[in-house]
């Protein structure tokens, strides 16, 4: 039964890992529009603000990005049109509308050089344009509304795209030995945990103890961190697939398009204190998402 009939929830990026976890985990208490690239080019203002008159959201989840960071590198123009003038473009009219701004970001707003894990109001130095298009969407999210959160996270994964965790095991399943960047470190984020976290920051919201100081920016992820080696070979051993041989490589020897950040791992301790809450550690997930995809 839906609870909360009168309130629409507008989710860009519906069909992406993220987008297909909200829509499933929000479905059941609000009304959802669930918005695909063919469904609105979030590029064309006029577009937009045509679909905020129809639907008139009281929720606003960005999720819809040009995520591909060598791709971002390598079209710079097409990087800022989808991640930065399209978030302008949602913002704008999300204002409009009074409606609360749920906006993804990313760790790759950061520039790795920190021994430690990241704070939400750590200075942020993007290394490529991808990083440098998402922090442009941040910042107009903020300057044109109020009413907004902007959600850090890193590594995604979960059902509706082919990623680390699918292109390890179906490499591993080919009989092929693998060679797996060592010596960078993030946390991986089940899509599903996320969404979790997502939802319970909208009760928060529609709770009467929410307070204007708690909107702004959150590291979310599970808890823990790796490197990818270290990423692959417990995707491997989860699978039943330890004698796969992997062997572990600098990522200068990926001779990637775009720079990466090294060490871009996000502390998540304000989330917690907040919505007295922490994500799962990354290997609960992972398995879960392996016996729940491929077993």
């Amino acid at each position: 039964m839906v609870e909360k009939a009168k309130e629409t929830i507008l989710i860009t990026g519906a069909r992406g890992v993220l987008g297909r976890a909200l829509v499933k985990r929000l479905k059941l208490k609000y009304k959802i529009a669930a918005l695909t690239h063919k469904g609105c080019e979030i590029t064309d203002t006029r577009r937009v603000a045509a679909l905020f008159a129809r639907i008139r959201p009281s929720i606003v989840i960005h999720t819809a990005a040009f995520t591909d960071v060598d791709g971002c590198q390598r079209d710079s123009k097409i990087a800022y049109a989808i991640n930065t003038q399209g978030t302008y473009n949602i913002a704008k009219h999300a204002k409009s509308a009074g409606a609360l701004l749920i906006y993804i970001s990313t760790d790759y707003v950061f520039n790795g050089k920190k021994k430690s894990p990241y704070r939400e109001e750590d200075d942020a130095y993007p290394l490529s344009i991808y990083g440098e298009t998402k922090l442009k969407g941040e910042k107009f999210v903020k300057q044109l509304v109020k009413r907004h959160i902007i959600i850090r996270t890193s590594w995604i994964f979960g059902q509706g795209k082919t990623g680390f965790v699918d292109k390890v095991l179906a490499r591993a399943k080919g009989n092929k030995g693998l060679k797996i960047v060592s010596d960078k470190y993030a946390s991986p984020t089940y899509a599903v945990d996320l969404a979790k976290a997502i939802a319970r920051i909208i009760d928060a919201v529609d709770s009467s103890v929410w307070v204007d100081n708690l909107y702004g920016t959150y590291h979310i992820s599970n808890s823990g961190f790796c490197s990818w080696y270290e990423y692959a070979k417990f995707i491997l051993e989860s699978a039943g697939l330890k004698a796969i041989e992997i062997e572990p490589i600098p990522i200068a020897e990926m001779n990637f398009l775009a720079k990466r950040p090294l060490f871009s791992v996000l502390d998540n301790s304000k989330y917690a204190r907040v919505f007295k809450s922490r994500l799962r550690p990354w290997q609960e997930a992972v398995k879960e998402y392996i016996e729940c995809r491929y077993n």
